[in-house]
């Protein structure tokens, strides 16, 4: 009978298959034979999942070599058509308009009660072993975990959303089309909320916009490095670069006017435009930089109370940091002063476009 079930399969013969494996389960239940060829029927009808699922879970306990040596080759048989199969969808998505482009593939935070589970499909997925999958899955942030052609990161994405883990992907060059602003001062907050920005060196320009237009908010905290001097181990001098301080900063994004209100504490003139409180107001410009900036922030989020934020720039960054070729092709629009520029900057940009791009595009 396991002859004629054979032969009914490679006819393409299932429904007689399939009775004679109904046949075969009534007459030699215990037959080792049985779930091999319920496997192999349904890999033949196409239902490649079930198959390869019965297949795996049976190699562990098989003991006769034949059937072994046939359940590897049913299992090899489905990994061929799985690398076909996505090779021909690759194809696909690298032949659509853009697919050339540079982009970036984020991913974005799973919990780690998923993360086991999660990175069993990420390794299959990325060709990378289960505990590495791990260990590059985020908790907390987006990571940036690659980059190149559009169309190869996309077909990469859907893979990844249909195996439930989150991701992204962007292009690069939408990151450099966004208007940005840095806030001077804020003039005047009446009917519209009136900024003072630098659009060059000595030069102001004023810009206008409605506490409505304002879409969502992104905080992040950039390192500002300072080179100190320490005596080594013989006596030595010794340079090294430490954080000293850290720059505060806000971006307000205007999602209809494709642009990014930026404020930073260390650039912000707090003794021109308009006070935020009573309490500034009586010290007459003599506050701390710390409260005039608490001043500010409270002064938005009471304006835009239920504004979404994203605040997990740093461990993005620490990602981020990683990619210095795709740092360099990216203008921060920040300013600050610096003895030599630091990718943390433009890695900001990038984690504020980012946002703005996931939630308005």
């Amino acid at each position: 009978m396991v002859e004629s079930i054979i032969n009914a399969i490679n006819s393409q013969n299932y429904e007689e298959a399939s009775q004679l494996l109904q046949q075969l389960q009534q007459d030699d239940p215990d037959n080792i034979w049985i779930p091999f060829y319920q496997a192999r029927l349904a890999e033949a009808q196409g239902d490649v999942t079930f198959a390869n699922e019965r297949y795996r879970e049976l190699l562990p306990n098989a003991v006769n070599p034949k059937l072994i040596r046939q359940i590897r080759q049913g299992i090899e048989r489905i990994n061929q058509q799985d690398i076909q199969q996505r090779q021909i969808a690759l194809d696909e998505a690298m032949a659509e308009s853009g697919s050339q482009e540079m982009g970036m593939l984020i991913l974005e935070a799973i919990s780690n009660e998923l993360k086991k589970t999660a990175a069993q499909k990420f390794g299959e997925i990325m060709d990378i072993d289960p505990y590495t999958a791990r260990l590059q899955l985020p908790s907390r942030s987006w990571r940036l975990y690659r980059t190149g052609a559009m169309g190869k990161l996309n077909f990469q994405a859907e893979q990844l959303k249909q195996a439930d883990i989150p991701c992204f992907t962007a292009l690069l060059g939408k990151v450099n089309t966004l208007n940005v602003y840095n806030v001077l001062y804020i003039e005047s907050v009446e009917s519209k909320v009136t900024i003072v920005y630098e659009p060059k060196k000595g030069q102001r320009d004023i810009f206008t916009f409605e506490w409505i237009e304002v879409g969502q908010r992104v905080e992040g905290l950039l390192p500002i490095f300072e080179e100190c001097f320490d005596i080594g181990l013989r006596g030595q001098l010794k340079r090294t670069t430490e954080t000293l301080d850290y720059a505060k900063i806000c971006d307000l994004h205007l999602p209809d006017k494709n642009t990014i209100i930026r404020l930073c504490d260390q650039q912000y003139r707090f003794l021109e435009g308009m006070s935020f409180s009573d309490t500034q107001k009586a010290k007459d410009g003599q506050a701390t930089m710390k409260k005039s900036w608490q001043h500010i922030m409270a002064f938005i989020s009471e304006k835009n109370p239920n504004l979404l934020t994203f605040s997990e720039f740093t461990p993005f960054g620490e990602s981020a940091i990683d990619f210095q070729e795709l740092l360099k092709l990216i203008n921060s629009h920040i300013n600050l002063l610096r003895r030599e520029e630091t990718p943390w900057d433009a890695a900001f940009h990038l984690y504020s476009s980012l946002a703005f791009l996931k939630t308005f595009s």
